[in-house]
């Protein structure tokens, strides 16, 4: 068996601080991610699993944890289940594999997908939190929670900006940066939300969201009205108003109305 790379990694250079990936058909006739590295490639599934793996005969180490968290809770009542150093150091290598792919979804604009990886490790980072028998383990789970919503987030607003749907774009930022926030106020760190940088990202992603984006019909007609009156234009910031007024009370055609009343009449 043929087990150089070379011939792989041939014609695909690596190109230091970016992110170098390519989906490829693999020898089971399943999609795979590769992400190029520094000396080789790393290979992902494309669903599942990043590594195909089935720990302990389960999809993914994730289920196992839960399931053996709900037998523990049939079997033990009253007593408190407890995830031991190691089994939060397994947790989080599985984590990271979804890491990887995660980005890797960014990358290839397969946003839901992205968001669904996301999901995921947030599930494990609460496992950690609850259930972490050392200070050591919940301490990363509450670093790494902020990071992973954020992400999420952005990969629900980024379905939307994929539409030139920059209000719900806009309306998902809001909802990441409301539940970071409430995260760490559950966490009991008030004094970390001004300072997060998962915040501060999403808060400046708004503002140039809302630069871009553009105006809605209101927002222009007032937009010209302002600078109609700035010109001096004030016939035409007069039919401007009225257009304004018009919109602002819901009614397209408040003249033909009163016309319609008056033959009522």
């Amino acid at each position: 068996m043929d087990q150089d790379i070379s011939r792989i990694l041939a014609g695909w250079e690596y190109v230091p601080g970016d992110l170098n990936v390519r989906v490829v058909d693999g020898n089971d006739g399943r999609r795979k991610i590769q992400v190029r590295m520094d000396l080789g490639l790393m290979q992902l599934e494309w669903s599942g699993r990043p590594d195909a793996r089935r720990p302990h005969g389960c999809t993914t180490l994730l289920e196992y944890y839960r399931e053996k968290h709900r037998r523990w809770e049939r079997e033990h009542p009253g007593q408190p289940f407890v995830l031991s150093r190691k089994d939060c150091w397994a947790l989080s290598q599985e984590a990271a594999t979804y890491y990887w792919r995660r980005i890797s979804f960014f990358r290839l604009k397969e946003y839901e997908r992205a968001e669904r990886d996301a999901v995921h490790n947030l599930a494990i980072l609460n496992l950690c939190w609850k259930y972490a028998g050392h200070d050591e383990d919940r301490a990363m789970a509450e670093h790494h929670t902020p990071f992973v919503t954020a992400h999420r987030f952005q990969a629900r607003a980024m379905r939307h900006l994929a539409r030139d749907d920059y209000m719900g774009s806009i309306r998902e930022i809001h909802a990441g940066i409301a539940c970071i926030e409430g995260y760490l106020r559950e966490a009991g760190h008030f004094d970390r939300i001004e300072a997060c940088p998962e915040i501060r990202f999403l808060r400046d992603w708004e503002e140039e969201l809302q630069q871009q984006r553009p105006l809605t019909e209101h927002e222009q007609l007032r937009s010209d009205l302002e600078e109609a009156v700035a010109c001096d234009e004030f016939e035409k910031a007069a039919v401007l108003r009225d257009k304004l007024q018009q919109l602002e009370a819901g009614t397209d055609d408040p003249e033909g109305e009163e016309d319609e009343a008056t033959e009522a009449e």
